[in-house]
């Protein structure tokens, strides 16, 4: 009777071991499943704040010219850009890696957007380009097309300088 007195005691200690290990494995996967969807989140939104700043210093550098944008990022003619036919938008489709894709390869993953408008919310177009003296709003933007969650976005101001003629 002895022996078997410390036979259930054993047992039982065994058990509670086990319910210990098993309650503490299930903590330790969750938290590896909450560092994993961290780390893949804060990897699309250092990736989604270079495009943006990619996209905000060209802007910059081309003077406010979306259209010279857009031919910085079809230079080889393939149709990355898939809307640039106005001059104040421009859209540039992203796969699942981060790589730009053309228009005719289907749905991207990721789109990064820069629409361009004046002071009071207007947006430049082809028949009304901004002029000396303007004050242009450049609003970039990079969100995931399945959610449309906005990944990162910054606005950028550009004043269009006045020219001096050739001549004078």
């Amino acid at each position: 009777m002895n022996t078997n007195s410390k036979t259930s005691l054993f047992l039982m200690e065994l058990i509670i071991v086990i319910l210990f290990f098993s309650i503490s494995a299930v903590v330790c996967v969750q938290l590896f499943v909450y560092a994993y969807s961290t780390n893949e989140s804060t990897k699309m939104t250092a990736q989604g704040t270079v495009i943006v700043q990619n996209l905000a210093e060209q802007f910059l550098g081309c003077e406010g010219d979306v259209s010279a944008v857009c031919d910085l990022y079809d230079a080889d003619g393939t149709g990355k850009v898939r809307a640039g036919d106005t001059a104040g938008t421009l859209a540039i489709g992203y796969d699942e890696s981060w790589k730009e894709m053309p228009a005719s390869d289907g749905e991207p993953v990721y789109i990064a957007s820069i629409s361009v408008t004046d002071t009071d919310g207007h947006a430049y177009t082809a028949d009304t380009p901004a002029e000396p003296g303007d004050m242009m709003i450049a609003s970039f933007e990079v969100y995931e097309v399945a959610t449309g969650t906005c990944i990162a976005s910054q606005d950028v101001k550009y004043h269009v300088p006045y020219r001096m003629e050739a001549g004078r």
